[in-house]
């Protein structure tokens, strides 16, 4: 392991001051008096100071281990020197430029490089600045090149934040409240999960092909014929969701279906690629070749925002629609993806989050054998989640159980995702997080679920 891999701190967790500490919650309570309302912070109580590699300190001196990663921006570990010095220079030579209308060789650079690292059919990149302007971008392309208004997607994904983007996924229905009633065209079907599968098939037996059966069977006969859909946009795992993880069948199911009606089918990478599951991007496990593909979070080497749409030749080439803006793809924010994606080849990080995947199997996997609130375990490289149920029967959702368990860790100095309302925690480490440090935060999670679950 290479020198950039050591861990600038190696001394968390340290918890001095419970959180959230005397100065966390002074500037908490600043934050609250003037902050939109609905941030609230009451998942994550405190107040960043600084971040390295895997660690986060915030201001009352406390360290924690860091599984969320700027939400999977920061996959080559945080400020990594190789991504931020490159990126500093290109500030002082670029500033702010508008490649929409002046190229620079930063720009043509990153392109060159996406397609030279994706699928084969992609060989066309739209600069963006998010993941959801990234997903913008592909609805408009897929309604323009087909013609057709429609568009399929799945239940439980998250697309974005705009109205479009909200319409389009379906986390929770308050998140698209006066949403859904005024954006229309987006059709949406169960996301293929075994272990909760929606046509109660056994989880060892649901293969999700059951879900494109149901498109063929319900949806094609019911509610629109095939010539008005555009194409399919879907998360390869469904991160926000859970980590739901399709099965391979499902795949081949869905290629065919796409093949047989003209859909394009669309990607969302945003949250899976750059190293996230163990390879560049998640569709390479199933040697899937879409005609779109959305990406930012890691894309960003963890330091500036940017985001990109790829395409095919079909699906892409030369098509006239409105897409990038005056911040998509700044030159510093292409020198500091192109920095981060020659990390992740440099240092063999795909390679290594293949093995710390192991490690995170043999810590996680066998927790639910020894605890009956934990449901599932779905591990797919270094994309984690842990799923609490309050009966194995029925697999109630245990959403108090997992915002505990949540809590307890962060007391013990590990900062992992929990949503609020949710019945899971989830792991999203960085490439570069030392196999000790991953080992600390499996041995802080189990004492945690032990804490509630004796409580309980």
């Amino acid at each position: 392991m290479g020198e950039v891999l050591r861990e600038v701190h190696l001394d968390a967790p340290s918890v001095v001051a419970p959180p959230p500490g005397p100065r966390s919650r002074a500037l908490l309570e600043r934050a609250r008096r003037l902050l939109w309302g609905g941030l609230g912070y009451q998942g994550m109580p405190f107040v960043l100071a600084r971040k390295r590699g895997s660690v986060l300190e915030d201001v009352d001196g406390n360290r924690y281990i860091d599984m969320v990663t700027g939400w999977g921006s920061t996959n080559v570990g945080a400020c990594h020197p190789d991504v931020v010095e490159p990126t500093v220079a290109s500030l002082r030579d670029f500033g702010v430029e508008i490649t929409d209308y002046i190229c620079s060789e930063p720009a043509v650079a990153l392109a060159e490089k996406l397609v030279e690292i994706s699928p084969a059919s992609l060989t066309r990149v739209v600069p963006e600045i998010s993941g959801t302007e990234s997903v913008e971008t592909a609805i408009k392309f897929m309604r323009i090149r087909t013609g057709r208004p429609l568009i399929l997607s799945f239940l439980g994904q998250y697309h974005g934040e705009t109205q479009a983007a909200l319409a389009l996924g379906s986390q929770e229905p308050e998140g698209s409240r006066f949403v859904r009633e005024s954006v229309g065209g987006y059709l949406h079907v169960p996301y293929p999960h075994p272990y909760r599968c929606p046509f109660h098939r056994d989880p060892a037996a649901c293969d999700g092909v059951c879900v494109v059966d149901y498109v063929r069977e319900q949806v094609l006969r019911y509610l629109t014929p095939p010539d008005r859909i555009a194409g399919v946009i879907i998360e390869p795992i469904a991160g926000e969701a859970g980590v739901l993880i399709p099965p391979e069948p499902f795949w081949a199911a869905l290629g065919e279906l796409c093949r047989e009606h003209g859909w394009l089918l669309c990607t969302d990478e945003v949250q899976t690629g750059f190293g996230r599951t163990g390879a560049m991007f998640a569709v390479e496990h199933w040697g899937i070749q879409p005609d779109l593909m959305c990406l930012a979070k890691g894309l960003s080497g963890g330091v500036m925002p940017i985001g990109a749409t790829l395409g095919s030749e079909a699906a892409m080439g030369d098509l006239h629609a409105y897409a990038g803006g005056t911040f998509a793809w700044t030159p510093p924010a292409c020198v500091a993806a192109l920095e981060g994606i020659r990390v992740i080849e440099r240092e063999g990080l795909l390679e290594r989050a293949r093995r710390l995947e192991a490690v995170a199997r043999e810590l996680l996997e066998p927790l639910p054998e020894r605890y009956e609130a934990v449901g599932d375990v779905r591990i797919k490289g270094l994309y984690i989640a842990v799923e609490f149920v309050e009966d194995r029967a029925t697999k109630a959702p245990a959403v108090e159980t997992a915002r505990r368990v949540h809590a307890a860790c962060l007391r013990r100095g590990l900062a992992d995702i929990y949503d609020e309302g949710m019945w899971l925690v989830r792991w999203q480490p960085a490439l570069t997080m030392p196999e000790e440090m991953l080992r600390t935060a499996g041995t802080i999670l189990e004492e945690a679920i032990a804490e509630v679950t004796e409580a309980a």
